[in-house]
Parts: C-alpha cells; structure tokens; sequence
C-alpha cells in the first residue's frame, strides 16, 4: 500500500507512430442542406496512450490545430 504522502506519477507510453493521417469527413444530417463537419478518431493506439472508453476529454481549440487530453480525475 503506497503511503499518505506519496503520489503516483503519470505514465508515459512509447508513440510508435506520432503522426496519424485522417480526413475531415461530414456528419449526416438526414438531407438537411449543407452538412457539418465530422473527425472521426478510433483504434487500439487510443487505449495505449491512455484514452480509455467512457472517458472524458479536454479539446483545445486554436485554427487549424486541436489538442485532445485526457481529463485524470483525482
């Protein structure tokens, strides 16, 4: 058992690949006009850097970049 005053540190994982490359799709909205825009992000390498299901993130928008976090709750 870790004792009072100790505190974990946070993991850091080998990026096998740190670039990805996606698309920007679309997100149907049932012929409603001009569809808005849809990314899509999915696979195994999520999981490895610590993006687990049901869980929350922070998006940092600035144009033409976001920064995905994964929120550590305490």
């Amino acid at each position: 058992m870790a004792g009072r005053d100790s505190k974990s540190e946070p993991r850091v994982t080998e990026v096998k690949e740190p670039q990805r490359h996606y698309t920007v799709g679309y997100a149907p909205n049932g012929m409603k006009g001009n569809p808005p825009p849809q990314l899509t992000l999915k696979g195994r390498w999520l999981e490895d850097l610590g993006f687990n299901t049901g869980q929350p993130v922070i998006v940092t928008v600035e144009h033409g970049r976001l920064v995905i976090e994964a929120e550590l709750r305490f």
